[in-house]
């Protein structure tokens, strides 16, 4: 392994090298990049039809040219180690394997999911999003993809990445940019996990340490809230060196890379504003800088257009979390700042500049909705009325507004479809008479839901031929999380519906459909048969559903 030194040593070296006439420009950069490569042990980037990592999985996977979708197909045999052990003997697991970041939206795939399936398909609102790996609990990798792209990557991280297809034109490293970083830099990816996840960092900090995990669990109430967030400006400060440092080094890198054309711009804009996003978020925690100084320097960041990601905005939310902190107060079964307050301090604040302050306020938004979800629509109607942003303020709607239920069409359960048509569940099962019902209470927050869904799948195939449907209703109350949801999973043809206003509707609670996930059975005539059926897993559902079939 070569350090930063190393590097700096083969560019003086070549810097000779590329004072050459003109007319050798060309053939001095592919020089400089060939030694470079010997130096850090770079893997190339495949492109197109390259059959060294083509699996026969992938090739009957079909893949429009024209689609807008992103596809990513994995391969090799599945290894991932999310496990953080602690000198105290407590182990954590991560979850996410991959993690897509599309502007303000994020999707989660798991590691059991992929290992089996292989393959990701999702319908970014984005050109370009992030697409981030885990290789450990807080080591990842990310790369920057465009819609359309169709990928092949292995579960060994030091296979190169092939591009099957794309509209963009990548260069030889675009997707190698992150194993030159730690092929050179020893624990970068661990400093930029650490950073990134400021609280399970916190959180190995009592883990490793036996007396601070004894007195942890002696505080209660604000203390224990207090003591985390002391310890994650304590984290942020050992970082902020190292940070400090590799920030500089891996520009050198990156300028590098560009100048011999072996990234093309926009890989290297992503990669520079990530290190100095992370090195900034640092600053804010750690308070270098007065509140003035600091929303000034994130309002330039905006203003200069530079890549505007989920680093910049976990900038906002640190600034939000040292300038704006609202009081603690009592959530379930332990405390929280609460995010209502912090909402409203937000919006009051005179700091950041309109743009950036419509971006926070949104993201406060977020907060308010995880812990407050029933209240959330009052703070949706106030982010509304203070946003200039009408693409924010569109997509605050599509995210938190509830559904509203025609007062014209008396029913005891309203069903919305994905193409935004409402329909009553009378006039659904008598579009459906004569067809087996298996109905599929789900939402997509619901983790037991999830884990079902294959099963569920499953049942549409096995009685495709013998008269029987497989209905999902979700229970979310966002359409877009339910749409996206519903993608991911597959099931967004067909018998795909979102119950309307549930604790409105007195069919839920007839039939006290108060936990999900939960499956009903509906027969031929439209009579509920079955109104606790078992789950698509239980080998007893198939008992049931085929002594209907054969009636």
């Amino acid at each position: 392994m070569y350090g930063f030194s190393n590097i700096v040593c083969c560019l003086n070296t070549l810097y000779h090298v590329l004072n050459f006439p003109k007319r050798y420009a060309a053939m001095n950069c592919s020089l400089m990049f060939l030694l470079m490569s010997l130096f850090l042990k770079i893997p190339f980037l495949f492109l197109d039809n390259n059959s060294q990592l083509e699996s026969p999985l992938f090739s009957s996977f079909n893949v429009k040219q024209n689609s807008e979708n992103i596809h990513l197909q994995m391969i090799d045999k599945p290894f991932y180690n999310n496990v953080l052990k602690t000198k105290t003997g407590k182990i954590v697991h991560g979850s996410s394997y991959i993690e897509i970041y599309d502007n303000l939206e994020k999707e989660e795939y798991l590691f059991s999911d992929l290992k089996d399936k292989k393959v990701i398909s999702c319908s970014p609102q984005s050109e370009v999003v992030v697409m981030r790996r885990y290789t450990g609990f807080f080591e990842f990798q990310e790369f920057l993809i465009h819609k359309g792209d169709s990928i092949i990557m292995s579960f060994d991280t030091k296979k190169p990445i092939v591009v099957k297809y794309s509209r963009f034109k990548y260069t030889p490293q675009d997707f190698n940019v992150e194993n030159i970083l730690d092929n050179t830099f020893s624990n970068i990816h661990t400093y930029v996990g650490k950073a990134t996840n400021l609280r399970m960092s916190s959180f190995k900090y009592f883990f490793d340490d036996p007396k601070e995990s004894a007195a942890q669990l002696k505080r209660s109430g604000s203390d224990k809230v207090k003591a985390i967030e002391q310890l994650e400006v304590k984290v942020c400060k050992d970082l902020l060196p190292s940070m400090t440092s590799l920030q500089k080094k891996t520009q050198v890198v990156l300028d590098s890379l560009l100048f011999s054309k072996q990234i093309s711009q926009p890989i290297y804009d992503f990669y520079k504003n990530k290190y100095a996003n992370i090195l900034l978020k640092l600053e804010i925690m750690t308070e270098s800088k007065d509140s003035i100084a600091m929303a000034r320097q994130i309002n330039n960041v905006f203003d200069d257009k530079a890549y505007v990601d989920e680093y910049f905005n976990q900038c906002l939310e640190s600034f939000q979390k040292i300038n704006y902190q609202p009081k603690i107060i009592p959530y379930e079964q332990s405390n929280i700042r609460d995010y209502r307050e912090g909402f409203v301090l937000v919006k009051n604040s005179k700091l950041l500049n309109p743009k950036v302050k419509d971006r926070l306020l949104f993201l406060s938004l977020g907060q308010v909705d995880i812990c407050f979800r029933d209240e959330v629509e009052t703070y949706l109607k106030i982010f509304v009325e203070n946003t200039s942003d009408s693409i924010l303020v569109k997509k605050a709607n599509l995210k938190y507004q509830k559904d509203v239920i025609p007062a014209t069409t008396p029913s005891n359960l309203h069903l919305l479809a994905l193409n935004q048509t409402q329909v009553t569940i009378e006039e659904f099962v008598a579009g459906k008479k004569g067809k087996i019902l298996y109905i599929d209470f789900w939402a997509s927050w619901c983790g037991p839901c999830i884990q079902e869904m294959k099963y569920s799948r499953s049942l549409i195939d096995q009685y495709a031929d013998k008269g029987l449907e497989v209905v999902f209703l979700s229970m979310d109350d966002s359409f877009q999380k339910w749409e996206k949801a519903a993608t991911k999973q597959s099931i967004n043809k067909g018998n795909c519906l979102k119950v309307l206003d549930p604790q409105g509707s007195s069919f839920i609670q007839e039939y006290k459909i108060t936990t999900i996930p939960r499956y009903m059975i509906i027969d031929k005539d439209g009579k509920v048969v079955n109104a606790n059926a078992p789950r698509p897993s239980d080998p007893k559902v198939k008992q049931v559903l085929d002594r209907l079939v054969e009636k």
